[in-house]
Order: C-alpha cells, then sequence, then structure tokens
C-alpha cells in the first residue's frame, strides 16, 4: 500500500488556499489578455470602416 504512485490529497489548508489563489490570478489574466485583444480586433474593424 505504501508504494503506490498515486498522489496524495492536499490536506494543507494554507498549500490549498495559495494554489487556489495563484489559478485564480491566472484565470483573470488571461480573461484581461483576452478582452484586451478582443477590444483591439474590434477597434480594428471599426476604422477599418471609415
Amino acid at each position: 500500500m505504501a508504494g503506490h504512485n498515486r498522489r496524495r490529497f492536499n490536506t494543507d489548508l494554507r498549500d490549498a488556499v495559495l494554489q487556489g489563489r495563484r489559478t485564480v490570478k491566472n484565470l483573470l489574466r488571461a480573461a484581461l489578455l483576452a478582452g484586451g485583444a478582443w477590444v483591439a480586433v474590434e477597434s480594428a474593424r471599426a476604422l477599418s470602416v471609415f
């Protein structure tokens, strides 16, 4: 039983909270980047109309 290769469940609450915060930060960064790209594309499309 001790020799299995499965990852143990993270029981340390502090580590779990830090990992959750890191994940949320990365998701917010990705959303901000996608929003900025969308604004740039829409602005380019609007300027190409004129």
